[in-house]
């Protein structure tokens, strides 16, 4: 684990650019390393990419003094026993490609909800008529147990390349919420799986937000994800990105709380560019603004983030032994 915070950039804010682009542009930014979108359109396709191309990218970013924070692929079903072994291989060679780049983490999402798992089914009524349902689908325990044990085989493996797993907070999973990731976290029972922090999600799900999620998720943070949108409805959801500071996350006493509880990895600017082209300004106004913003609250003087919450000093007497061990198998 750094012993100060860092700043990443993620590529997604970059979609014009290769990798090897983003390597210089984002140095000029001003970021310490890079979080990677690893997918088919991404800057590297694990599918694909050669080990001898991997050791030209961290060649490429030593030149620069670029380090790689974060590995971010979309495999994502545990659950489809037809799907299972396929994301289960596609993982350990996200885990393969990142300690080539002596990258420390692999982004995992939370596996799937029960309900998409679910398929129309034609029944007939009472009076004979055909009517298309939702059903079939996964029990939610059996949902829970396969996530569990998919995510610790990838991560014992991982293990073995020094390699951690950052299990994210994320919709369209079943760890949107702290209490859920945690949860998960600890039946996965591996000292070298943690939580990737992505608060807006979490401040979404609405079971806990602010410094209040800062403090419940502290002592498993290993990586933080940051963005803003401007949220106009809940359900279904409608949300607009914007640069950090002009929505409506709860970016102020979130970021304070992180300096709060002493956490000390990466901070990733997750600039929607890729999904949002038209709405946001360019990479380089965008990004370099975020950056500004993040810094100005994890780095410089800022107000306590809450002067309640109890559990404050619990969590950070925690947070720092816990993140050194999940770091030590990195």
């Amino acid at each position: 684990m750094n012993d100060r915070i860092k700043f990443s950039g993620h590529t997604m804010g970059a979609p014009q650019w290769d990798i090897y682009q983003i390597i210089k542009e984002f140095k000029k930014i001003g970021y310490d390393g890079i979080e990677v979108r690893v997918a088919a359109d991404g800057q590297i396709n694990s599918e694909t990419i050669t080990d001898a191309e991997c050791r030209k990218i961290r060649a490429a970013a030593d030149k620069e003094g670029m380090e790689f924070s974060c590995l971010v692929s979309y495999y994502q079903n545990f659950v489809n026993l037809e799907m299972r072994d396929s994301v289960i291989k596609n993982l350990k060679r996200v885990a393969e490609i990142a300690h080539i780049l002596h990258c420390p983490l692999i982004r995992v999402y939370g596996g799937v909800e029960p309900f998409s798992t679910a398929i129309p089914v034609e029944i007939k009524d009472a009076k004979g008529k055909k009517q298309t349902v939702i059903g079939g689908g996964t029990w939610f325990c059996d949902c829970w147990s396969r996530t569990v044990s998919g995510i610790r085989e990838v991560a014992k493996y991982a293990a073995t390349l020094g390699v951690g797993v950052a299990v994210e907070t994320h919709v369209g999973s079943i760890t949107m919420s702290i209490r859920d990731t945690v949860r998960l976290i600890q039946d996965i029972n591996m000292e070298n799986v943690g939580i990737l922090f992505d608060y807006a999600w979490v401040e979404l799900a609405g079971v806990e937000s602010g410094a209040q999620a800062v403090y419940a998720a502290a002592p498993y943070i290993v990586h933080c994800h940051v963005k803003d949108w401007t949220l106009e409805q809940r359900f279904p959801i409608k949300k607009k990105s914007c640069l950090m500071g002009k929505g409506t996350v709860r970016w102020a006493e979130t970021l304070t709380a992180l300096k709060e509880v002493g956490y000390t990895g990466y901070i990733s600017d997750e600039y929607e560019k890729y999904w949002y082209p038209k709405e946001l300004p360019s990479t380089e106004e965008g990004m370099g603004h975020n950056l500004n913003f993040v810094k100005s609250f994890v780095l410089g003087e800022t107000k306590k983030a809450t002067q309640k919450a109890a559990a404050k000093p619990a969590a950070k007497k925690a947070a720092k032994p816990a993140a050194k061990k999940v770091a030590k198998k990195k």
